[in-house]
């Protein structure tokens, strides 16, 4: 008995887009161990996406707020090299 793997190898299927040739006459077993492990592997796809998708919020919470202390923190620094500025330029011009 081979396991799909090396069926799919015999037959010439593996890593191939259309896998038909392995399923020409499959026996009502073999039908439902298939939709078992497809539905398997979906739902198994399918928490990792809601993962990726809380993640991306968190990621994308994380950078907004970045992105607001940075400018901030840009206005301050502005504001302090423009005064140092004006002291500069009132010290030499005395």
């Amino acid at each position: 008995m081979f396991n799909a793997r090396e069926r799919a190898k015999s037959l010439g299927t593996l890593d191939a887009i259309d896998r038909s040739r392995q399923y020409t006459l499959p026996d009502l077993p073999e039908v439902l161990r298939s939709l078992n492990e497809a539905f398997t592997k979906i739902r198994i796809l399918e928490s990792g996406r809601r993962k990726d998708a809380e993640i991306i919020k968190k990621l994308h919470d994380r950078l907004t707020r970045y992105h607001s202390v940075t400018i901030a923190l840009t206005s301050i620094l502005t504001g302090l090299a423009w005064e140092g500025l004006r002291a500069l330029l009132a010290h030499l011009l005395r």
